[in-house]
Parts: C-alpha cells; sequence; structure tokens
C-alpha cells in the first residue's frame, strides 16, 4: 500500500501524468510495477478497484437524537 501511495503522490506531482490518458497512465504504472489495482484503476477510471488495497469499510454511525424537556 505505501508504494501505490507513493505513486499516486508522483502522479499528482507530474503534470504529464496527471493529464495522461488511462491508456499512457496504465502503461506507466505498469513499468513501475505497480499493484494490480492502482493500474486497473488508472486503466478503467473507477477507483473501486483501490478500495480492497486500502481496507475500504464503509462504517454506519447510529444515529441518535437527544430531547430536554421544555420546562415552562
Amino acid at each position: 500500500m505505501a508504494d501505490t501511495i507513493e505513486l499516486l503522490e508522483a502522479i499528482g506531482r507530474d503534470a504529464s501524468l496527471r493529464h495522461a490518458t488511462a491508456d499512457a497512465l496504465a502503461a506507466v504504472l505498469e513499468r513501475a510495477k505497480a499493484s494490480h489495482a492502482l493500474t486497473a484503476a488508472a486503466a478503467t477510471g473507477d477507483s473501486a478497484h483501490l478500495k480492497k488495497e486500502f481496507d475500504y469499510r464503509l462504517d454506519h454511525v447510529t444515529q441518535s437524537s437527544q430531547t430536554f424537556p421544555i420546562m415552562l
């Protein structure tokens, strides 16, 4: 995962990578031996591939409300 984060940072810093086509970016990531999830996300434009790599979990927060009696 650390390599993936470093590669994402490098893409963000380099305008030629940031604005590259999906195919060009996927080719660069394959040469850099990026994870399958990152390469697939770049090739398809779907970040869902990265969810498993980053162990994404949607945590549901219980909604609760508290009311106080109005004293007249």
